[in-house]
């Protein structure tokens, strides 16, 4: 009987303890990939609560996990840019961000009523307000950055809330702007 509870102890030790792979980290007890992959594409009309159908442009479909990350909301037919990893056979997003929606003529309220700017698909902006006269635009790592072609300057953005007429982003030192149409 001894021989019984020491054997069930050491599997209990055993399986309580959790190892991550190669090439993840632990924060909060979730392990995740840091082998990420970005892309940019439309919504499928598969797509559903916590289920993206992505579209790429050449096409292929994807089928991506999301929870609570995507921001400008996920209507067929949108073009989104998104980062997701594969983790144990399965899609997850990081991010989502919703092109279709921030390609837009966005001017500051408030505090930010000085600043203005107008994102283009092409990936082309036209700003005022700012200290730096910013032409280009990208999402990277789920920020909005706004930066010079020619300059190592670039203002880096969260997107807090992104609607059909809202924006909402914080910068680094956790300045936030809001922007309407």
């Amino acid at each position: 009987m001894k021989k019984l509870i020491i054997v069930c102890i050491v599997l209990l030790g055993l399986t309580a303890c959790v190892e991550t792979k190669r090439g993840e980290t632990e924060k909060d007890g979730l392990a995740t990939i840091e082998n990420t992959m970005s892309e940019v594409g439309s919504v499928g009309d598969g797509t559903s609560m916590h289920s993206l159908e992505f579209v790429r442009t050449d096409g292929d479909t994807l089928y991506v996990f999301y929870e609570n990350n995507a921001v400008g909301g996920l209507a067929c037919g949108d073009i989104v840019s998104m980062e997701y990893f594969e983790h144990e056979g399965e899609l997850t997003a990081k991010y989502i961000v919703n092109l279709t929606a921030l390609c837009n003529e966005w001017k500051g309220v408030g505090d930010a009523d000085s600043y203005s700017f107008t994102l283009k698909e092409d990936g082309s902006v036209a700003s005022t307000g700012f200290d730096t006269a910013y032409n280009r635009w990208a999402i990277i790592d789920g920020q909005l950055t706004i930066s010079e072609s020619n300059a190592d300057k670039a203002e880096k953005y969260d997107i807090v809330l992104l609607t059909e007429d809202s924006l909402v982003l914080k910068s680094d030192d956790e300045t936030e702007m809001r922007m309407a149409k």
